[in-house]
């Protein structure tokens, strides 16, 4: 059973995060970011949301266009570039409608709309550590631009399959994504870029598998998974791993349904996962972090008057 840190101890955590950093990030990464990398997650809270950038030792800390008008308004998605300095994420275009995939520098800068399709509706960017192209999924399809806005591509094209949620492989070869996302038995596949060969990774009839996101070595994915079946059924969400071939799955937090655990995303060095995080009976998620092999749960970022949602950790 997964064991919640008191609410009151996180928040203070979260107090020291923001007074070892402060508001002003360093001017690039310096050597506290390659202890532990750097994360970045949104933030909503009310009508609002926000976009940071934090690491675990507290040397930084910023919210990313802090004062740029229009103000950023982050959605759906959010990933740093394999050098931490830009993020990618998506927004409602200038016209306020639905969202474009972005690139800002973490100071704010360079704001740039990388797809510019009013008609359609973008999400959950993923950065390819290769560090050339990035992922993000249109319209139930999977689709790569280069980071410049260039190059745009479909990668999966088929009608009335929908496909979510893509993760790049360390290589840029391969992208991992939610199959059938909405449908009553979502699974974990697998498809070469180039010759768009498909393998599925994760298929248990008796879960809803998502929120795939691919190991910096290449060798496993992390997943949030829901039973179909039994008792939990429709109750319990957990982070889960498994090796690339498909052996090895296992339960990492084993919450019970007290917190339901997705969207998982992998530290650098592969020793912990954050994830996000909703408790029971409330509607606020937060960001934790525990090891792949289930220990050492800490509350990441947790506050008590908004809600964390999408993490990304390079």
């Amino acid at each position: 059973m997964l064991t919640v840190v008191p609410k009151a101890a996180a928040v203070g955590l979260l107090a020291v995060l923001v007074m070892g950093g402060g508001l002003c990030p360093r001017s690039s990464p310096g050597p506290d970011d390659d202890q532990t990398g750097l994360y970045a997650y949104i933030r909503r809270e009310g009508s609002g949301s926000a976009m940071y950038v934090a690491n675990r030792e507290g040397s930084i800390f910023n919210q990313i266009g802090l004062g740029l008008s229009p103000p950023l308004n982050p959605t759906d998605g959010v990933s740093l570039s394999p050098e931490r300095w830009r993020v990618v994420f998506a927004m409602p275009d200038v016209a306020g409608g639905n969202n474009d995939i972005f690139v800002v520098n973490r100071d704010g800068t360079a704001l740039l709309d990388l797809t510019q399709t009013p008609d359609t509706n973008e999400t959950v960017p993923d950065w390819s550590r290769a560090g050339n192209s990035i992922a993000y999924e249109a319209d139930g399809d999977i689709w790569i631009v280069r980071t410049d806005g260039s190059g745009k591509r479909q990668v999966t094209q088929t009608p009335g399959i929908a496909e979510a949620d893509p993760s790049w492989s360390p290589d840029g070869a391969r992208i991992v994504y939610t199959l059938n996302p909405d449908s009553p038995n979502s699974d974990i596949e697998a498809i070469n870029v180039d010759t768009l060969e498909r393998v599925p990774i994760a298929a248990d009839a008796n879960y809803d598998e998502y929120t795939p996101s691919w190991s910096p070595s290449g060798t496993r994915i992390a997943f949030a998974a829901r039973p179909l079946t039994g008792s939990a059924m429709g109750e319990e969400v957990d982070v889960s791993v498994i090796n690339i071939d498909g052996t090895g799955r296992r339960n990492v937090t084993h919450a019970q349904g007290d917190v339901l655990c997705l969207g998982p995303a992998w530290a650098p060095d592969e020793s912990r996962l954050a994830f996000r995080g909703t408790r029971r009976g409330e509607t606020n998620s937060d960001i934790y972090e525990i090891s792949p092999a289930g220990e050492g749960l800490r509350p990441l970022v947790y506050t008590t008057q908004a809600s964390e949602t999408y993490v990304d950790w390079r």
